[in-house]
């Protein structure tokens, strides 16, 4: 079953419990009535094949996401701490005051051992719990039922539910959803071809971090990331001998990142490696004292669950992550639990960054969802109001290697700078209030070949919106770093306060498009608001 555009919407039925007459001896337990998960539909079942019912003693892991509490509430705190009435929370706060209460946790966990599932974890946050069973046990736990999926057009096998997971209906009001019965399509790295004559003076011929620097302007932040932590959101590995030798190649003062392995880390080979170690030296160029953490999963709907929830849990400042999924491909499900951290991390005041995608207005082109791929779409999680998307641009420099120009990205054979208008989320406030969420927010360098990398082995160049969205983590770094020395605090959610300068502090870029949108000055759905402005931005922030 898969959702049309019109009705990717949420809806839990209610419903009656079963009683049995009293004074009649019951037989057996009585069979509870089951409220279906409608937002937890697998999309594009519709162009798989079913080859078969998923073996019943086969094992399957989940994440069951809890709604979050007096949402009003917290609506109104996120608005007053953007405009600065209102402190940030701890992680503890949030919990107490927004999450579910540990007796809805407990009736969520009674009912998923009573099916006989091992309940793995729960998030500090109580807003997910991890279970695992065997196909039979989730089938009956969820009444549904997992079957094995083939896809021609992505060329891929997947597990997916094939009929709409349901829960009883005395815990639709308690649980948003399940995550881990869809695996049709996975999130993929933003990450361009490589195109275009060499344009910097580094050994793979892009830009080297001193020219990124002095493009932007940081020389003039004083920082360099020291007493600052940034996380990494990641699916891969990565090689330190790698890292050492773009450090050791531009005298980077950096440390080895601490890796945080989530749900047993990502067992996926070397298949994500460029990605990862492209991310790293990204945010060494930029930051190079800043204490790097990557956190890293397996490339699973539920363990992108755990993985949020650990990074709040932790409180970093700030994340990048430079994966993502057009919106068409994502269940309600997923980006409702996103969209729940999310909103627990702009309250801690930490700040998130996603690219836009690498496939201008059409971002479903870049998953190979081919009955979308004409359609406009928009890339997730950086569509979420409460992570800042990061778009892409074609950067120029002058021969004293400061910047000279940037357009918009699009280099041909469908490579742009991804942006336009969310299906799912509503424009917020400080966007207009009125219609559906736009993006991207700001924009970087993102060309294909504008970064010069080492990565497996081998000096090259590199781009996309997945490098301009740790250049800008990295750069928000500093602006916390400078915050620090002023006695501030940090930037926290950066989209209200950016929007309310209006343009003012950054690069606008005003030339070219993305494949459907026009850049022009101010913001558009090209380029977002610009590029970094170096200290003049900072100042802005933090006046």
């Amino acid at each position: 079953m898969a959702l049309s555009r019109r009705t990717m919407v949420a809806i839990l039925t209610a419903g009656s419990l079963s009683l049995v007459s009293v004074g009649v001896p019951a037989l057996a337990q009585p069979t509870p009535a089951f409220s279906p998960l409608v937002a937890s539909v697998v999309p594009g079942l519709d162009r798989a094949v079913r080859t078969g019912s998923l073996p019943g003693s086969q094992s399957v892991s989940v994440a069951v996401s809890l709604k979050l509490r007096n949402q009003s509430e917290l609506d109104r705190l996120l608005a007053d701490q953007a405009a600065g009435r209102a402190k940030y929370l701890t992680p503890q706060q949030f919990r107490d005051r927004f999450g579910p209460t540990q007796a809805d946790v407990n009736r969520v966990t009674d009912y998923l051992r009573s099916r006989g599932l091992k309940v793995t974890g729960v998030s500090a946050n109580r807003l997910a719990v991890d279970a695992t069973g065997t196909a039979d046990q989730l089938n009956a736990a969820f009444n549904t039922s997992l079957a094995r999926w083939h896809d021609a057009g992505l060329g891929r096998d997947f597990t997916a539910a094939d009929s709409t997971p349901k829960v009883p209906t005395t815990l639709s009001a308690v649980v948003s959803g399940v995550t881990g019965l869809d695996e049709h399509y996975v999130p993929q790295r933003r990450t361009a071809e490589v195109s275009g004559p060499k344009v910097g003076s580094g050994p793979g011929g892009g830009y080297t971090p001193s020219e990124l620097r002095s493009a932007y302007g940081l020389a003039g932040l004083e920082a360099d990331g020291s007493g600052q932590t940034l996380a990494l959101f990641e699916y891969g590995k990565f090689d330190q001998a790698n890292i050492d030798t773009f450090d050791h190649q531009y005298n980077l003062p950096t440390s080895p990142p601490v890796v945080k392995n989530i749900d047993g880390g990502n067992t996926d080979g070397d298949s994500a490696q460029a990605e990862v170690e492209l991310d790293i030296e990204v945010a060494h160029a930029i930051a190079p004292k800043a204490d790097l953490v990557v956190y890293t999963a397996p490339n699973t709907t539920s363990a992108e669950v755990d993985m949020w929830n650990a990074l709040v849990a932790d409180n970093v400042p700030v994340v990048s992550s430079s994966w993502g999924l057009c919106e068409y491909d994502r269940s309600l499900a997923s980006m409702q639990a996103v969209d729940a951290v999310a909103k627990q991390a702009a309250a801690q005041g930490m700040t998130f960054f996603a690219p836009s995608g690498d496939a201008g207005a059409y971002d479903c082109e870049r998953d190979a969802n081919t009955q979308h791929a004409g359609d406009l779409a928009v890339d997730f999680p950086g569509s979420n109001p409460y992570v800042t998307s990061v778009g892409g641009t074609k950067l120029t420099l002058n021969t004293d290697g400061t910047r000279a120009s940037e357009t918009t990205w699009n280099q041909g054979g469908g490579w742009a700078g991804g942006g336009g208008q969310s299906m799912v989320f509503d424009k917020p406030l400080w966007q207009g209030g009125d219609g559906k969420r736009q993006v991207p927010d700001v924009s970087a360098a993102a060309s294909g070949g504008e970064y010069s990398v080492y990565i497996q082995g081998a000096w090259g160049r590199n781009g996309g919106t997945s490098a301009a969205s740790p250049l800008w983590a990295a750069y928000l770094t500093l602006i916390n770093q400078r915050a620090g020395v002023l006695g501030k605090l940090r930037i926290g959610q950066l989209n209200p306060k950016l929007y309310a300068l209006a343009g003012a502090a950054v690069n606008d870029v005003t030339v070219g498009d993305n494949r459907f949108y026009q850049a022009g000055a101010g913001f558009d759905m090209a380029s977002g608001w610009g590029t970094p402005n170096g200290i003049t931005l900072c100042d802005a922030l933090l006046g």
